[in-house]
């Protein structure tokens, strides 16, 4: 038996041994959590890299410079400077995000059928140009072309053809044309446009699509042979990627313009996530990187692609494309002029709108760029500008943000200068040879534009105001412009157009945004209104939906009336003094899409349904 000092000895032993492993446990379990804390640190708080991906890899790919801007162009840093920030921030906001890549791109290349050869001639039936075209030899596409003895009408996907017989027409056949099994064809879409080649024997159709399997978006253009109207036979197709944006024929050669374009980062090693492709199954090729234009800093990552192809037979003949392009397309009877709208910023933190326009030769073998000039604001559209004599004449809207600080150098205001400027460019060198800037009373931006040779016409407005003046410029002196204005009158003209013997037409919107249709004279002093047709009814702004008929003064066009409840095709005739109606008739159909037509006495209406009134 123990004594009590033995007990007592031991017990204080076994007390020394257990305080020991308990400050050892401390010791590990501070030297664990000091390493825990440092770990912890660098997760939450080494910084991100925000440096783009590196593409060093592709360095031997004709396309490596285009690379390097599209991979800085897309980058994008990260939100949070580390991961502490992004904890604290995304607390309480968690959510779930689906994983897969961050590229979308709006179109893939799509399998294509061998291009038909087509035959056929008619010397008797012979193309007759219906369409109004911005430029004499430049024929733009449109859902109505004829014969002189046969129409072609495409109304939401079905091609319907009818004889021109005056009262004895009759409908020969109905083709649906967005029947396919690979792909969903969008003809309702305005790019829809269509051909017809001289003889009248081959028809030519561009028209957005989806492909079925994977829905990427394309461009197609299909030929049929028409030389039986009542048996259309389909002939050939090819897809270019990408979306429609508008075409041309000019001397057998049918000139597309598509948009290609993708969003995020895209996977480098496959060209189709981040080229415009075109080509025949199993020989789909990228645009090579020499006929590709962009700028340095890329303001986006869409392209406007240039094709040219044979009319009929669909060969490609070449490709070109500018990146960064995505605005407004303009075509000459020798040059392609796209538009690249951009802001540019000044002290301050000031800024205005610029446009950049690059031109591309189509007129050789193959498409060659000339040059590119940079003007301050934007272009509306295509009828804004114009090449005449080596001259590209521009108009634009300018748009200028000036702020407004106080003595603390902060900003308390901002407010914004808008006019219109008129500029004249040499294509020798694209220097700007004339200028007329700021003629537009403040406020107003152009709302339409048309040249006609020596001469230049331009509604200005302030849209809300419903109010307007038309400017006539005599661009005959370069050196020497002058121009004329109506001054403030009601309304505004969204389109202006030529109507010959001196006379201008303006077809736009009332005081009351109804239609408002009006004849404009020049005069010594100024430009004043000779009369005006308003009616209480909606109305197309597609320009191709209106009849212009110069020689015997008629202008014509679909109309929703506001107090009939129903739609109308109203067909006016100027006698020199008034506006008179020479025709109302009721037409089912949406107002983009109705077209007419006269010949002789007869005026032919194409819509929903088709009809033949006598004159």
């Amino acid at each position: 038996m123990k004594t009590y000092d033995e007990r007592c000895k031991g017990v204080t032993e076994k007390i020394a041994v257990f305080k020991e492993k308990r400050k050892r446990n401390r010791r590990i379990l501070v030297s664990v959590s000091c390493l825990a804390l440092a770990v912890l640190a660098l997760v939450l708080f080494v910084p991100y890299n925000t440096a783009p991906p590196d593409v060093s890899m592709y360095a031997d790919s004709p396309y490596y410079g285009l690379i390097q801007k599209i991979n800085k162009a897309t980058y994008q840093k990260p939100r949070y400077d580390n991961n502490f920030q992004m904890l604290t921030s995304e607390l309480g906001n968690l959510k779930l995000t689906a994983s897969g890549k961050d590229v979308v791109a709006e179109a893939l290349p799509v399998p294509v059928e061998n291009l038909g050869v087509l035959n056929g001639t008619d010397s008797e039936n012979a193309y007759v140009e219906v369409t109004d075209n911005q430029v004499a030899g430049v024929t733009e596409g449109d859902l109505l072309k004829r014969t002189e003895r046969y129409f072609f009408y495409l109304n939401r996907g079905v091609l319907k053809s009818y004889s021109v017989a005056g009262e004895d027409s009759r409908e020969l056949s109905q083709t649906d044309l967005s029947e396919d099994t690979e792909m969903w064809y969008f003809m309702q879409e305005s790019e829809t446009q269509m051909y017809l080649s001289q003889d009248g024997t081959i028809l030519t159709l561009v028209a957005p699509c989806h492909r079925k399997t994977d829905k990427k978006a394309c461009v197609s253009v299909r030929s049929f042979d028409v030389s039986d109207p009542e048996k259309v036979i389909p002939a050939g197709r090819v897809f270019v990627t990408g979306s429609a944006q508008t075409s041309r024929m000019v001397d057998g050669s049918l000139l597309l313009i598509s948009r290609f374009g993708f969003y995020g980062t895209p996977d480098f090693s496959d060209e189709a996530n981040f080229l415009p492709q075109i080509g025949v199954p199993g020989d789909m090729h990228s645009v090579a990187a020499e006929d590709i234009l962009s700028p340095e800093t890329l303001s986006n990552t869409h392209y406007t692609v240039v094709t040219k192809l044979d009319a009929y037979t669909l060969e490609v003949r070449d490709t070109a494309a500018f990146l960064s392009y995505s605005d407004q397309i303009y075509v000459s009877l020798e040059n392609i002029f796209a538009t690249r709208r951009f802001t540019e910023s000044g002290e301050n933190d000031n800024s205005r709108t610029m446009s950049e326009i690059s031109c591309l030769s189509y007129t050789g073998e193959t498409l060659d760029f000339r040059g590119s000039v940079t003007l301050e604001g934007s272009v509306k559209n295509q009828y804004s500008m114009d090449e005449r004599d080596g001259i590209l004449r521009v108009v634009t809207s300018v748009s200028n943000t000036k702020q407004i600080r106080n003595n603390g150098d902060l900003t308390v205001a901002a407010y914004t200068e808008r006019s219109a400027s008129l500029y004249c460019v040499s294509l020798e060198d694209f220097r700007v040879v004339a200028v007329v800037e700021r003629f537009a009373p403040e406020g107003e931006q152009a709302e339409s534009v048309r040249f006609d040779g020596d001469y230049a016409y331009v509604c200005t407005a302030v849209v809300w105001e419903l109010t307007d003046p038309v400017f006539f410029f005599d661009l005959s002196d370069l050196n020497n412009i002058t121009y004329k204005d109506t001054g403030t009158i009601d309304g505004y003209s969204s389109s202006l157009v030529n109507f010959g013997d001196g006379f201008l037409l303006g077809i736009g919107f009332s005081g009351n945004r109804g239609l408002k249709i009006e004849i404009y004279a020049e005069t010594q002093t100024g430009v004043e209104s000779v009369c005006s047709y308003e009616a209480g009814a909606g109305f197309s702004g597609e320009y191709k939906a209106y009849l212009i008929d110069r020689e015997n003064r008629l202008v014509g066009l679909g109309i929703d009336d506001w107090y009939a409840g129903e739609t109308q095709y109203l067909l006016l005739f100027f006698d020199g003094y008034k506006l008179r109606e020479a025709a109302r008739v009721p037409l089912d159909g949406v107002l983009d899409e109705i077209r007419a037509v006269r010949i002789d006495e007869y005026l032919y209406l194409f819509a929903d349904e088709f009809k033949v009134e006598k004159l």
